[in-house]
């Protein structure tokens, strides 16, 4: 049985390092932030309005994550491999947002196809 655990916002993380919860996601044409269910599944970031509806998925293989200095600001983006598009992502805490961000690289590594340089969170 694995272990899991969960934190204030519902984020869920099991014992294979496998991540779920709520996060804000920058709409691609309004451009305003919306909450959003994420969670990690192999080497795919899936997403949607909710728990059931999260269908629509961003590869990591390949993937550029960067943190973004922002006031306040608890995001990142993620770059898909030869993608133009760019997601905009935040989390509720600094926490959270590292742990987002180690999980998503944990998740690129185990992959096998990640680039060299894919993995620097600081």
């Amino acid at each position: 049985m694995a272990v899991v655990s969960a934190t204030s916002n519902g984020a869920i993380e099991d014992a294979e390092g496998s991540k779920a919860g709520w996060l804000s996601k920058k709409t691609q044409f309004t451009h305003r932030w919306r909450p959003a269910w994420f969670q990690i599944q192999q080497s795919k970031l899936l997403y949607g309005a909710n728990e059931k509806t999260a269908a629509k998925t961003i590869s990591l293989i390949g993937a550029r994550v960067e943190a973004q200095e922002a006031d306040g600001c608890f995001g990142w983006t993620i770059t898909p491999k030869n993608s133009k598009r760019t997601f905009f992502l935040r989390a509720s805490s600094a926490e959270e947002q590292q742990a987002w961000m180690v999980a998503v690289c944990a998740a690129q590594i185990k992959s096998g196809e990640h680039a060299p340089n894919a993995c620097v969170v600081q």
